[in-house]
């Protein structure tokens, strides 16, 4: 093992701890930075992950956590702006302070999470075209020692994701119907234990070096298809129906522009994009179809708004 010591940025989230479990499974020293440590007080349990209160958008702070580590990890990323928090922000600037802390701290080894669709040029939303333009800073960065590797997942899903729940929550909550946006947006689910360990096995891989791996799994579904899955595992009997365009957007511009920001334009824009692909990593191999069926949680009480809503936003 080259490498020993490893920092999260971002790993607050889902992904975050997961990959936290992973890496700390296999022998890795791992680091978990966030404003609210109390929220990974289940991560303490495993005497090689420290979780630490930071503010990762300071840059001396940021430069001075990354201090010992020999790898730095970027899972920082947002779906929706809000306030001081743009895209720009959080999927360029952001990067640009990572790589002026590797380079103070004489760190060789970055990885990235990036999205599958991202593209500086040809995004279809500023969601996409920032996260393009921030992985292409990185790997531009990565030409002069630091060496970069970036994933492009698709949507990811496990267990305590924000996906599954976001709609088992919503179909609960429905009385009945469920208008979808973009029912035939296509997706290539993966996940989250095959996504974790892909990222894992490259970081002492050279040939992984200013590689991008898109993870994707193995099975291309409609976002109704995935919605009707998730419906049948919760034995739900709301009818789900699929809207066109017009009223696809019509509904982002109402959503957006109420607290929470349930669907943005941005949002819309982005599933324009189909999130599959052609030559993803081998190892993603668990179906989502198959993966539904086995979750008794769909099965349990109706939430609450407010407990929707955090799922919405992630926290």
């Amino acid at each position: 093992m080259k490498y020993k010591n490893i920092i999260l940025l971002g790993g607050s989230g889902f992904v975050g701890k997961h990959l936290a479990i992973e890496l700390a499974q296999r022998g890795y020293n791992v680091t978990l930075p966030c404003r609210r440590p109390h929220r990974l007080n289940e991560l303490k349990v495993l005497s090689s992950i420290t979780v630490i209160k930071a503010d990762i958008m300071d840059q001396a702070e940021l430069t001075s956590i990354c201090k010992g580590h020999d790898v730095v990890f970027n899972l920082v990323g947002i779906l929706n702006e809000s306030g001081k928090n743009t895209f720009r922000k959080m999927h360029i600037d952001f990067v640009k302070s990572i790589v002026q802390s590797c380079q103070s701290n004489n760190i060789k080894r970055l990885l990235h999470i990036s999205a599958l669709g991202a593209n500086q040029a040809s995004g279809g939303s500023l969601y996409l075209r920032t996260k393009g333009e921030g992985e292409n800073l990185l790997h531009t960065f990565g030409q002069n020692k630091l060496q970069v590797t970036s994933f492009q997942p698709s949507v990811i899903f496990g267990s305590d994701d924000s996906f599954i729940n976001r709609f088992s929550g919503i179909l609960k909550l429905s009385k009945g119907l469920f208008p979808l946006a973009c029912p035939g947006s296509r997706f290539s689910p993966v996940f989250i234990g095959d996504a974790v360990s892909a990222m894992a096995d490259t970081i002492d891989d050279p040939t992984s070096f200013s590689r991008r791996y898109p993870l994707c799994g193995p099975e291309t579904l409609t976002l109704l298809q995935i919605v009707e899955l998730i419906k049948q595992a919760q034995q739900s009997k709301c009818k789900i129906v699929g809207l066109p365009n017009s009223l696809a957007k019509l509904q982002a511009v109402i959503l957006q522009n109420l607290p929470g920001k349930l669907f943005t334009m941005d949002n819309y824009r982005s599933l324009q994009t189909p999130g599959t692909c052609e030559n993803g990593v081998a190892t993603c191999t668990t179906s989502f179809s198959s993966y539904i069926k086995g979750l008794p949680h769909l099965y349990n009480r109706r939430p609450t708004y407010d407990e929707l809503r955090k799922q919405l936003n992630g926290k």
